[in-house]
């Protein structure tokens, strides 16, 4: 052989290897997701954990402990949202939920949630990347079955529960969910087998035999704990007795159970670790702990102000750890400012995944690796920003805003009106958290300057981040800051070919006409310069009659009509949106809407309630 073709084979050889060497250093992935974990709830973060506050009972996490001395702790990580699914629909596709649309905002949104063909996620992006992909827990992002569900985002392998349940019965005091476990396997079908087993153990469990089962392809397992979230339940109590019950939280008994839970969350990761070692795979694995949001009232958030739901540090700010042994040196203690997001781009980097997202699709977030291994200096001037917008699903009637910059943070909170709707009318607060991590003193009266230029960069930040869908909630304004303009009348008609009962007064209040029902058909007049802008008509139906709801709209010409939702309630007003498309043509159309998609109507007394809401934008 002569020396040029030596060196010839020689190179395509060493480079062969070299690409099975880069190929080799892709890490497996687990990213493990607490729900309600405080700040303060982790003796790492709290060194005040000493028993003697109230809720400061010492919570013992050995195993938590040890990943935080044999990795990275982040001091300043957030997540994406005070509440569960907004922060879970941003981990998933290294977006802020606002990206989605603003029913994005809310507990649970719209009931088709995440889209895959229009909103992709790590998890597909990974499985394109060659990795074997799992989800147990807590899925809360969209639909089981359906557009939304973990297969259709790149999971292999899923046991999962769409939103929060008993841990022993896998059920919930809804109606709709009584009789019937909340947990679904891959493919959609329901689990009846395994009630009375603790949720948190079930998933553990599946875990371990997927780490077993996944020896030579790298894999990512997405583990979205529902601990220690309500019901507060002892994993060592009665599952017999443990029916969607547990200790009232804010108690002395409620915070007991919520520590042994803590604990029991622990000693199942400390499995997961164990296996990972034994089975030759704990260096090769990137893992990251974090918590969906801040800490619950049985919890504690030390030393930040307010809980889970607020856009106070202690509803944002949550305990974050990783670790990669021979990448991520032991002991390391983070001050760089990050959230949600960094964390699954981090992800995606680990795993030589980004190249599979689109170049136009707009993530929201930075590798955290450079700095965490010390290849580059911490980025202090790092902006970000949070909406708390809740319509009342869930009953918790809280409005906020939040942008930080740097070490500034401004907080809006909307004023509540008893009608159950949102004034325009806000109070501003503006912190310095480098001094004032507790948000105790505004300085917005005592720095003008700093409080107006920190609105105009929310303003920035709001203008590219948020796709604003129409807003009832609050007036509705132009581009720059007037009221909007809208047509002089906005009809709505609306008939059913089945319409039994009663033609309710839509929420609009006084700017909208008393409905007129003439022969089974509804008119609806909405004012010049209504405000909320929401056509909206409501109607009784007698639901064991009817399972299908087939009506004819016509909306005036001169609007633009977003997706409309049919309200589906009975008389206790609990139930589910069901999307439909409506068009403003001013002609008529008709809509079937099949109340059998909604989970509850079959649990309904015989008079239900069904509302036709249509968000309106006026082109002006």
């Amino acid at each position: 052989m002569n020396s040029r073709l030596f060196i010839f084979t020689f190179i395509i050889s060493l480079s062969g290897i070299l690409s099975v060497q880069a190929e080799a250093k892709r890490p497996n992935v687990i990213f493990m997701l607490a729900d309600d974990l405080g700040y303060g709830d982790l003796s790492s973060y709290n060194p005040q954990s000493n028993g003697v506050a109230p809720n400061n009972t010492p919570i013992r996490t050995p195993n938590l402990d040890r990943m935080a001395k044999n990795g990275a702790r982040l001091t300043d990580f957030h997540s994406a949202a005070p509440i569960c699914s907004p922060s879970r629909r941003a981990l998933l596709t290294a977006r802020y939920p606002n990206r989605l649309g603003e029913w994005a905002e809310a507990y649970r949104g719209s009931p088709d949630g995440v889209v895959a063909s229009k909103d992709p996620t790590i998890g597909m992006w990974l499985k394109q990347a060659g990795y074997s992909t799992a989800v147990y827990g807590k899925w809360n992002v969209g639909e089981v079955k359906g557009l939304s569900c973990p297969g259709a985002h790149g999971f292999d392998d899923w046991l999962i529960i769409d939103h929060n349940t008993g841990y022993f019965q896998h059920q919930n005091k809804n109606k709709e969910c009584q009789g019937r476990p909340m947990l679904f396997k891959t493919g959609g079908n329901r689990v009846t087998n395994l009630e009375g087993q603790y949720l948190t153990d079930i998933w553990t469990d599946k875990a371990i035999g997927f780490i077993k089962d996944n020896q030579n392809d790298p894999f990512f397992l997405y583990l979205p704990w529902s601990i220690p979230h309500a019901p507060l339940q002892d994993p060592d109590a009665d599952s017999s007795t443990a029916f969607d019950v547990g200790a009232k939280s804010n108690t002395p008994e409620g915070r007991e159970v919520f520590v042994k839970m803590v604990e029991h969350l622990d000693s199942r990761i400390g499995e997961i670790f164990e296996v990972l070692k034994k089975e030759g795979q704990l260096e090769s694995t990137l893992i990251i702990f974090t918590s969906d949001n801040g800490g619950m009232l049985s919890g504690n958030c030390w030393p930040l102000k307010k809980s889970k739901q607020h856009l106070e540090e202690g509803g944002i700010r949550v305990p974050c750890f990783m670790q990669w042994s021979k990448v991520i040196p032991p002991g390391i203690v983070s001050e760089q400012s990050s959230i949600m997001m960094d964390a699954s781009i981090t992800v995606l980097e680990a795993a030589g995944a980004r190249k599979f997202v689109p170049e136009d699709r707009k993530l929201d977030g930075i590798d955290l690796m450079p700095v965490l291994t010390g290849k580059a200096k911490i980025d202090s001037s790092r902006s970000f920003g949070w909406r708390r917008r809740d319509w009342g699903a869930t009953g918790n009637y809280l409005r906020q805003e939040a942008f930080r910059s740097g070490d500034w943070k401004l907080l809006r909170t909307y004023k509540y009106l008893r009608s159950k709707k949102w004034s325009a009318e806000h109070k501003d607060e503006l912190f310095n958290l480098s001094k004032d991590l507790g948000e105790t003193e505004s300085l917005s009266e005592k720095m003008p300057k700093k409080h107006e230029d920190m609105k105009k960069a929310f303003d920035e930040w709001k203008r590219e981040v948020v796709e604003l869908e129409p807003d009832y909630l609050i007036p509705l304004r132009d581009q720059l800051g007037s009221p909007a303009n809208l047509p002089d009348d906005v009809v709505l008609e609306f008939t059913s070919r089945i319409f039994e009962g009663k033609i309710h007064k839509g929420k609009s209040g006084d700017l909208v006409s008393n409905p007129v029902n003439v022969n089974g058909v509804c008119k609806v007049l909405v004012k010049a310069g209504a405000i909320p802008p929401l056509l909206h008509a409501i109607m009784d139906v007698d639901t064991k009659k009817y399972s299908k709801m087939r009506f004819e709209m016509k909306i005036s010409k001169g609007t633009q009509v977003g997706a409309g939702r049919a309200v589906l309630r009975h008389t206790n007003w609990k139930g589910d949106d069901i999307l439909f498309n409506p068009v403003a043509d001013g002609q008529w159309h008709e809509y079937v809407i099949d109340c059998t998609e909604s989970t509850a109507w079959s649990q309904w007394s015989s008079l239900g309630r069904i509302g036709i809401a249509l968000p309106v934008t006026c082109k002006g």
